[in-house]
């Protein structure tokens, strides 16, 4: 009787984690008394996992895309402004929209960029590129003096300007770019930068390290420059001019420079007959039709029209004498001005007429013709 007693009274031998002695645990138990004495080590797993995919993703591909989708984007130039120049110095207006079709629309850092010719490793000027948010459409100006770094640079940049119908220049430089919750990073800038005339937008395509070659049109030597007008005057004048005329001086870029005042020497088949004087001339897209003042050699002008050019009709050689702004000179517009020949035939027996002085030399329109 005791014995079925102590039986019943014996009590079960059941395991801390709740399996009974002697019974073999369900792999659920067994996962939960795993997990219960090792769950430290799941946790520094899962965090060395997350770190070998989400590290190089954040420093590495997110980089990366970044520097892709800058290298996409356009940067369309509406306006370009180069005014009131000094020896080292001129003031820069410059206005253009980005243009993007990446779903991304990151803000970019202010950053300086230097400016140079393709063929060179020396920059001619650095400019301060603002902030702004990489949206397509948005606008970004800048508005700055700017300090020539390399004279010489930079009278190579306005002679390839002055006297080729098309080149390129290149824009160099390093900025922050920040993507919402991402961790700011930085993309580099090394453009070809291409530039159309007047009738067409100007656009500064990011090409990092691209093999093609992005044109910008230039002047052109001032192809298309003319008199359109030319008065002899038969007063004496203040300035000592004895002649007057209206210009027509092309433009083919979207550039407008303020160039001050420009002296021209004329001659024909290599002697001197004259020099003409332009006052504050800017040139603005497009025609630009401006005054000008001469002091000619009437002499020298007559011999060539008695003699060799009987019709009246004299090509005259145009080039370069002194550009000057506020009484200083401007030696990087002067150089390529002086560099630079143009050809015009001039009408003189025309202006003779209207003078009244045709008539007076024995000169007519049946001798012209």
């Amino acid at each position: 009787m005791s014995n079925e007693i102590n039986k019943e009274t014996e009590p079960s031998h059941v395991e801390s984690d709740g399996v009974e002695s002697g019974k073999k645990p369900t792999f659920r138990q067994k996962l939960k008394r795993h997990c219960a004495r090792f769950w430290w080590i799941h946790v520094i797993v899962f965090i060395i996992v997350v770190l070998v995919i989400v590290l190089p993703v954040v420093y590495v591909g997110y980089p990366n895309l970044a520097q892709k989708e800058i290298n996409k984007s356009v940067l369309e130039v509406t306006n370009l402004t180069l005014f009131n120049p000094a020896p080292d110095s001129f003031d820069l207006g410059l206005t253009t929209v980005f243009h993007t079709d990446s779903k991304y629309h990151p803000r970019l850092d202010a950053f300086n960029a230097s400016l140079q010719l393709p063929d060179s490793d020396v920059p001619f000027a650095y400019l301060d590129i603002p902030a702004m948010d990489a949206g397509d459409g948005v606008e970004s100006q800048v508005s700055q003096r700017v300090q020539i770094a390399d004279l010489t640079e930079y009278t190579k940049y306005v002679a390839t300007t002055l006297g080729t119908e098309e080149y390129s220049i290149v824009l160099k430089g390093k900025g922050g770019l920040k993507q919402g919750g991402l961790p700011n990073t930085n993309v580099n800038y090394n453009k070809e930068i291409k530039m159309k005339g007047a009738s067409t937008p100007l656009l500064f395509v990011c090409t990092i390290h691209s093999p093609s070659m992005y044109l910008q049109i230039g002047l052109n030597s001032l192809k298309g420059f003319n008199v359109t007008e030319f008065n002899i005057l038969t007063t004496p004048q203040d300035d000592g001019s004895n002649a007057n005329g209206t210009l027509v001086i092309p433009n083919p870029t979207a550039m407008t420079v303020q160039l001050g005042t420009v002296t021209l020497s004329m001659s024909v088949d290599g002697t001197p007959v004259g020099d003409a004087t332009i006052n504050d001339m800017i040139l603005a897209p497009g025609d630009n039709t401006m005054e000008m003042r001469a002091v000619t050699n009437q002499t020298a002008v007559l011999g060539f029209i008695f003699n060799q050019y009987k019709d009246g009709i004299l090509p005259i050689d145009v080039v370069g004498n002194t550009t000057t702004f506020n009484g200083q000179p401007i030696p990087y517009y002067q150089i390529p001005l002086q560099h630079n020949v143009l050809r015009l035939d001039l009408d003189v027996i025309d202006a003779l007429e209207r003078a009244g002085l045709a008539e007076l030399l024995g000169i007519n329109r049946t001798a012209k013709a």
